[in-house]
């Protein structure tokens, strides 16, 4: 079969592999539908190996849907034949966190497509029956896909303790970033600002129909979200890009007794004055991952028509192409790409 394996950073193939054999007990076999690639994934390619194993190529796809084709003995939960959402993370089960039932902070943690043999940008993948959750008859592929990050986005909101009727800043209009706004607006948040210097992206967000979008380069952010809460800042904060700058620009638009959401990964140092947060008394909280309960609670809601997470799709690629038209695009200067997902 094929599959899109991490060899080293800036080399990504499109493999032929030995595709998995019958699922072992309490496994099952899934060919995927639809693939997301994750800004961790461009990490990866841009830096790795960073979750990534040093000693294998990694198949890489931990944004997935896809269909049951084979289950393992002691499968109860799914059946053959139906459609199915991934939730990525592996656990021990038998570690502090996972006693205390937070095994989304395993001490052994391992996620399907980063860390584990098989992936979702391949034409089939084996993963544990636990990670599976079916998909309702409304929930397309593609919304199945991009759950995942979906989950990331409101994991920080709820970290970030957003309540209806507050004021929001979200700096970066990437998927993350626009997945957050959704959330914020799910939620009752009365105004959403997005800040994006990318002029495609900021097209893209304000088609979200989600807030108002703004150029950081030619508008002075802080001073901005100030206007819009009566001069005291914003109530939360969202940095989402992984940029100094953009964390900066956070912390000074948040209010007196604010929160800052470190969302985005940071891969270097960032120079900070946290006599601003003392003074200001803010609360910065930093989130990775998920619960997998997040996934019962979201479905309904994309089911529904309230969460509309297909609009951060930006392209659909075979996977063939997923090299050129997927990880080199992403990582050309200037792309104004939000979400590309992969139909294996």
């Amino acid at each position: 079969m094929k599959a899109a394996r991490f060899h080293a950073a800036g080399d990504i193939r499109v493999d032929e592999v030995p595709a998995p054999g019958a699922p072992g007990p309490g496994d099952i076999l899934v060919a995927p539908r639809a693939a997301g690639i994750c800004g961790t994934d461009l990490h990866e390619w841009q830096a790795g190996p960073i979750f990534v194993p040093r000693d294998r190529p990694q198949i890489l796809g931990h944004e997935l849907s896809g269909e049951v084709v084979a289950i393992g003995t002691g499968v109860v939960n799914v059946q053959v034949g139906q459609r199915v959402s991934i939730v990525p993370i592996i656990w021990c089960g038998s570690c502090w966190y996972c006693r205390r039932g937070q095994p989304h902070w395993c001490q052994q943690v391992a996620y399907t497509g980063l860390s584990h043999p098989w992936g979702g940008l391949a034409e089939a993948c084996c993963v544990p029956a636990y990670q599976a959750v079916p998909l309702p008859d409304a929930v397309s592929w593609e919304q199945g896909a991009v759950i995942e990050p979906t989950a990331v986005a409101f994991a920080s909101v709820e970290r970030a303790g957003v309540r209806a009727g507050d004021v929001v800043l979200v700096a970066g209009a990437g998927p993350i970033g626009s997945l957050v706004a959704l959330a914020c607006e799910v939620v009752g948040a009365a105004q959403v600002i997005f800040s994006e210097p990318n002029a495609g992206r900021r097209a893209r967000a304000e088609r979200l129909g989600v807030g108002r979008v703004v150029d950081p380069a030619a508008t002075d952010v802080a001073e901005l979200v100030r206007e819009a809460s009566e001069g005291v800042g914003c109530d939360v904060a969202f940095e989402c890009v992984g940029s100094a700058a953009a964390l900066r620009t956070c912390i000074d638009a948040a209010r007196v007794g604010g929160v800052v959401s470190q969302t985005g990964l940071h891969l270097g140092p960032c120079e900070l004055e946290p006599e601003t947060w003392t003074m200001k008394s803010l609360t910065i909280v930093g989130t990775i991952g998920f619960a997998s309960s997040w996934w019962p609670r979201l479905l309904p809601l994309v089911a529904s028509g309230r969460l509309p997470v297909e609009r951060i799709v930006s392209s659909r690629i075979p996977l063939a192409d997923v090299v050129e038209d997927g990880f080199r695009r992403l990582d050309t200067p200037g792309c104004d790409e939000v979400k590309i997902v992969v139909v294996p």
